[in-house]
């Protein structure tokens, strides 16, 4: 079965030029006020037909807009729907590709923050071995097995890149962190992520991330073991809120707020260990502000 393949920018695209279509449809419609007494609209505000000219012109105009205002209205609705639908559907796509890419780009730039420490101790120690060698590094002689003296020039080390707090990677996503002094569990491995804002935006949509990170409570799983609360904001302008409270075995739970269309959705998710999946308990809870009471989603 051959891949699904949505080209979500041109669906975009698509929308804003319906959107388009649709004001100039009701600018030609401008309806506002009920065809009658030989009225015809007009951006200005209209005209009585007996003011456009003798008889029949005036009221051939006027019967011509009182024909057309049902299906133009019509039209209009029909247009703002499909606009509607391909914009939820470029939108929907949209952000599936820049959750992955932000966090492709996330791990990207906190890797490097954290590794910086450790890559420039070897660096230290590259160099002082490069500085013994004879010569400045060229011509330093070596031998091979059968006794011949053969020469050879070895490469100053290359220091590693220090980081500069913005990361922009492959996929065209901006990532900028902040630190906060060295992780106390584990020095070599840098110092403390503080907190992270990813950026991805193409073609008029943007997706957004910003990460705040508590303090470290250990060394785990390869890596410092820290509560996090993060803020998303999805191409539609709803927000997640998500905040995950992790512990060193691996188990965490994770309360996702989302807040879209005045309504609050809250879910649940807890894991059992490192390796475990997430699990969703109990089902999602939405808060209407004008309703009564919560209730659960089906």
């Amino acid at each position: 079965m051959a891949d699904l393949v949505i080209d979500y920018e041109l669906l975009y695209n698509a929308a804003s030029q319906l959107s388009s279509l649709e004001s100039d449809v009701n600018t030609i419609n401008k309806i506002g006020t009920v065809i009658e007494f030989g009225f015809v609209p007009s951006t200005g505000g209209g005209a009585y037909a007996d003011d456009l000219g003798p008889e029949p012109f005036g009221r051939a105009l006027s019967n011509f807009y009182g024909q057309w205002q049902s299906p133009l209205s019509d039209g209009a609705d029909q247009i703002t729907k499909l606009a509607a639908t391909f914009k939820g559907v470029a939108q929907a796509y949209f952000d599936a590709d820049a959750s992955q890419a932000g966090g492709i780009n996330t791990g990207i730039a906190l890797s490097a923050a954290r590794n910086y420490p450790s890559e420039e101790a070897a660096y230290q120690t590259a160099l002082a071995q490069w500085e013994q060698l004879p010569n400045g590094g060229v011509n330093v002689p070596y031998y091979t097995i059968d006794g011949v003296e053969h020469y050879m020039t070895v490469a100053r080390p290359t220091p590693p890149d220090q980081p500069t707090g913005t990361v922009t990677g492959p996929t065209g996503a901006t990532t900028t962190y902040t630190t906060g002094g060295t992780d106390p569990y584990d020095p070599n491995h840098g110092p403390e992520i503080t907190s992270e804002t990813t950026t991805y935006s193409t073609d008029g949509m943007t997706y957004s991330e910003t990460t705040t990170f508590g303090a470290d409570k250990g060394w785990a799983d390869g890596g410092p073991v820290q509560d996090t609360t993060s803020t998303i904001t999805h191409s539609d302008g709803s927000t997640d809120t998500i905040t995950t409270t992790t512990n060193l075995d691996g188990s965490a739970t994770s309360v996702d707020v989302n807040k879209d269309n005045g309504t609050t959705t809250t879910t649940t998710d807890t894991r059992a260990n490192w390796n475990a999946s997430w699990v969703t308990q109990p089902a999602p809870q939405t808060v209407d502000p004008n309703g009564d009471s919560p209730h659960y989603q089906k």
